[in-house]
């Protein structure tokens, strides 16, 4: 007890320290105009947004779609799963992991209409998927 009432004057005390210094605070600073502006904004400062999607797919990157048949939370189950999508679509099922949930996915398309067609013709297989895009 006696040890928290030291500390408590000390801490009381600190204060009275700052000022007595006689050098100036943040505070001080804001009372005298000195606080820090922002310098104005001009057109340096914005972005067109078209400008960026256009320089990314110039420096090559390129957007890529997978289809994604399912996300399961049993690791097993999403094993026996993907064992049994790869011998009906005959892609590489990737099992991905966010939790909770073990996705997989399979199949690599450069445009979204491409991976929609795949996934639309995978319907008339009872094969349920939905496009995902990757990057």
């Amino acid at each position: 007890m006696r040890k928290i009432a030291k500390l408590t004057g000390i801490v009381a005390v600190l204060p009275l320290f700052a000022f007595a210094s006689g050098s100036p605070t943040d505070l001080d600073s804001i009372f005298r105009g000195n606080e820090f502006k922002l310098p104005p904004l001009d057109s340096t400062h914005r972005v067109d947004y078209r400008e960026t999607v256009q320089g990314n797919q110039q420096q090559g990157r390129e957007e890529l779609y997978t289809l994604q048949f399912d996300a399961v939370a049993n690791f097993d189950a999403a094993q026996a799963r993907r064992a049994r999508l790869q011998s009906q679509t005959g892609y590489s099922i990737q099992m991905v992991f966010d939790a909770p949930f073990y996705k997989l996915r399979g199949g690599h398309f450069r445009r979204r209409s491409e991976a929609e067609d795949k996934a639309r013709e995978l319907s008339l297989d009872n094969i349920s998927a939905f496009v995902v895009r990757v990057r």
